[in-house]
């Protein structure tokens, strides 16, 4: 018996604090359900800046990082073209410092293209982190001199369209 009356009041507790949960949370509160313009106009400023300067400073990054990889990648691939015109005894190790280079370089500047940077920059960066690990693979099979110029040509048309639309952004 006892154990019936304990789950009664246990079940009119529980009734109990249920209805005032329900009284507590029916109350109205007092005001306007209309936005305020003019913090909402100032939210907005404040989330367009924030948006603008991300995208700019995403634009900077990759252009950066596409000048810097440029560079490192011609001055790899142009000490091994120089060791193999002179036949040196390091062109293979030139040969392969320079496909390194190419695709750490590739990598790289593939991790600054992000989707905060504009479609402008980004499909030329693209097409010149594309162009570079060619190059490499191309190199690093030894590709015959014909083969290899072509590749070349392919990747400075790639390099001059990457640098022309990264004119305006970065350093």
């Amino acid at each position: 018996m006892r154990q019936r009356e304990r789950l009664g009041v246990t079940t009119a507790l529980v009734a109990v604090t249920t209805g005032m949960v329900l009284v507590a949370c029916t109350k109205q509160v007092p005001g306007d359900a209309q936005a305020n313009q003019t913090d909402l106009a100032s939210y907005t400023s404040e989330v367009a800046a924030s948006s603008v300067a991300r995208v700019k400073k995403a634009n900077d990054t990759a252009c950066d990082g596409l000048r810097a990889a440029n560079k490192s990648s011609v001055t790899a691939f142009n000490a091994y073209i120089d060791a193999s015109n002179t036949r040196a005894p390091d062109t293979d190790t030139k040969a392969n410092d320079a496909v390194a280079t190419l695709r750490n370089n590739a990598k790289d500047l593939g991790r600054k293209i992000t989707n905060d940077v504009i479609p402008t920059l980004a499909e030329p960066l693209r097409s010149y982190r594309d162009n570079t690990n060619t190059l490499a693979d191309t190199l690093e099979r030894r590709a015959p001199t014909d083969e290899l110029n072509g590749v070349i040509d392919t990747f400075n048309a790639a390099k001059d369209t990457a640098i022309e639309v990264c004119k305006p952004y970065g350093s």
